[in-house]
Order: C-alpha cells, then structure tokens, then sequence
C-alpha cells in the first residue's frame, strides 16, 4: 500500500515538474517574441543611430526568417548611411538582396550607392532588374519610381560621357551627387520639359488635364524626390530628435552639452525650418495637382471599351498609390516638426543659461 502510494505521488509530481517546464518554456517563447518585436521597432524607427545598428545587428545574428533577415540588413544599410559608412551601407543592400532576390527597395537603393561611386553600369543593370519587379507596397512603387528616373538619367549621362569632349566636371560625378542635391535643384531637373496640354476623350468632347500634370514620368520624378528629402530630412535631424532637449532634469546633464554641440544643433535647426517649409509647400502642390487630375479623370469617355470602368478606376487607383509612401513620410516629419518646435525653444533657453551655471 505504502508502495502504490509513493507511486502516486511521484506521478503527480512528475506532473506538477512537466507543468512547470511548460509554463516557463511559454513565458520564455513570449519574452523571446517581444524582444524579437522590440529589435524590429528599434532597427526600424529608432532615433538613436548607435541603438538602431544594433537593434538590426541582434535580428541578423539570431533570426532565421529569409525575409526578416533582408528586411534588418536594409534598414542597417539605411543607419549606415546615416554615418556616410558606405561601403558597410553596400554589403548590407547585397545581403539584403541575396536573401530576397526580388527586393526592389534594396535594389534600388544600392543602385543608388553604384551611381554615387561612380559605378554607372552596376547602377543601370540594378535600376533595370527592379522595372521587372511588380510593385506589391507602397516601398516598391518608390523603387519603381526612383530607379526609372535615374535609370534615364544614367543612360544619358553615359551616352553624353561618350560622345562629348572631356570636360572639368564628369556627367557621372553630376549623376553620383544626384540624391545629395536640395530638393529644389532635383525638382528643377524633373520640371526641365515644359508643360504641354494632354486631353483625353470626354462624352462632350476633350477633357484637358491640368497643365500642371506633365505625364506619369514627370509625376514620378516629382514623388521620388519628395520622398527622398522627406526620408533625408528624418534621418539627418534623427541626433536631435534623440538628444531630447526639453527632457533635461540635471544641471549635470545640461553642462554635459558643450557651447559647439549646441551652436550646431541651433543652425541645424533652422535648416530643417527650410527644408520642411520647401518640401511643404511642394507636397501640397502636389496633392492638389493629383486631386485634379483624378477629378478629369472619373469624366473619361470609355464606352467603347468593355472594362472602361475598371479602367478609370485603376488609372485613378494608381496615381493615388504612387502617393502612399510620400504621404506616409510627410506624416513622419510633420510628427518630427513637433520634436523639432521644442527642441528649439529648450536649446534657446539652455544657451541663455548654460555659461551662468556651468563650470
């Protein structure tokens, strides 16, 4: 009797121990998944360069997902960027590539990285492998987009470096320097054909578009370089958003900030004021150009088509996607203008007082 006891109660035993390994395996699985989600925000969004890396650096060291892999060498090739670390920036846009071949943003963007090196045929044959890509998000309409335009642009560039005498400034170094141009400089360029006026049939007659539509390459050029500068402008003021001026509870902490550090951030500040006044301001001209295009374009006469309907549909459909990423980054940096409104009051407050306190 004495034995069918011990028995039953190391059964129990062995029970309560199974229970316990279960629970504590879950409660590590879950801990394992929000560190995992918590690394995706950080390699993604975060506002401190150094943290971001390796944010990225933790999900290429331990995960094993091919698409999640790609997705943290991008962004890590994006942070290296931001340190001007280029050559680290185009080893992480090919391991990105070389886990997800058909990653037309990765493509892209070392594309991108080609031409500023001066490596225009690398440049044009990465620009063409992404116009055979379909366009599945919003990030590979920008792709498409962008590798359109400079595809162009480097063709020519090769073809005027090949016809034309040798001259002091190189078109593959005007190319190279293309994404580090203002904002207005790049738009000067997508606006170099001039406006001519496109109809269209109309059940009473012609329906001319607004002049200031000048076709779908020129509109994609124009969103192209909206969405860069929007994504320059995040990460080049990033150091500010992260340094958190208006935070400061220690006078330690505020002495820590050197006199130049502050200087720096002050004009760094006012730059942005600029930047995001321009970028703005052509947003806006933008959305309103496309809002009248789309409105022409529901007054399309397409009886004699048996899908006319879908078709003004799809066209409407696809001017207002090509829209999507840009909106999603002026979001982001009207989000960033708040951060950046009291960043510059704290930093104007701090430099009044700072050499009163300080040693």
């Amino acid at each position: 009797m004495s034995k069918l006891y011990v028995s039953v109660g190391s059964q129990w035993l062995s029970r309560i121990l199974r229970l316990q390994l279960s629970a504590g395996l879950l409660l590590a699985l879950n801990l394992s998944a929000n560190a995992v989600e918590t690394a995706s925000a950080l390699c993604e969004h975060a506002t401190n360069v150094d943290a971001a890396i390796e944010a990225c650096s933790s999900i290429i060291q331990t995960d094993k997902d091919r698409h999640r892999l790609a997705l943290a060498y991008f962004n890590r090739a994006g942070w290296h960027l931001k340190k001007d670390d280029v050559n680290r920036a185009a080893s992480d846009l090919s391991e990105a590539i070389r886990f997800e071949p058909d990653f037309a943003a990765a493509l892209t963007k070392r594309g991108l990285l080609e031409e500023r090196l001066n490596d225009l045929r690398s440049a044009r044959a990465d620009f063409a492998a992404v116009l055979k890509l379909p366009t599945t998000n919003s990030l590979s309409v920008w792709a498409h987009a962008m590798a359109r335009e400079r595809l162009a642009a480097t063709e020519a560039a090769a073809k005027s470096a090949a016809t034309s005498k040798p001259a002091p400034a190189a078109p593959d170094r005007v190319a190279a320097d293309f994404w580090r141009r203002p904002l207005a400089q790049v738009l000067q360029e997508c606006n170099a054909k001039p406006s001519v006026a496109i109809k269209l049939p109309g059940a009473k007659g012609a329906i001319e578009l607004n002049r200031c539509y000048r076709g779908r390459e020129h509109m994609s050029c124009v969103v192209a370089a909206l969405l860069a500068e929007a994504n320059s402008i995040k990460q080049d003021y990033a150091d500010i958003a992260s340094a958190d001026y208006p935070s400061l509870k220690t006078l330690d902490a505020m002495c820590q900030i050197t006199p130049d550090r502050l200087a720096e951030h002050s004009k760094a500040l006012q730059t942005f004021r600029d930047r995001w006044a321009l970028l703005r301001k052509e947003y806006a001209a933008l959305l309103d150009c496309t809002n009248s295009v789309e409105d022409s374009l529901r007054n399309l006469y397409l009886a004699d088509m048996s899908y006319g309907a879908d078709l003004v549909k799809s066209m409407v459909g696809s001017l207002r996607n090509e829209l999507t990423e840009v909106s999603q980054a002026q979001k982001d940096v009207l989000n960033l203008d708040d951060q950046m409104s009291a960043a510059q009051k704290a930093v104007e407050k701090i430099s009044e007082i700072r050499s009163s306190v300080c040693r």
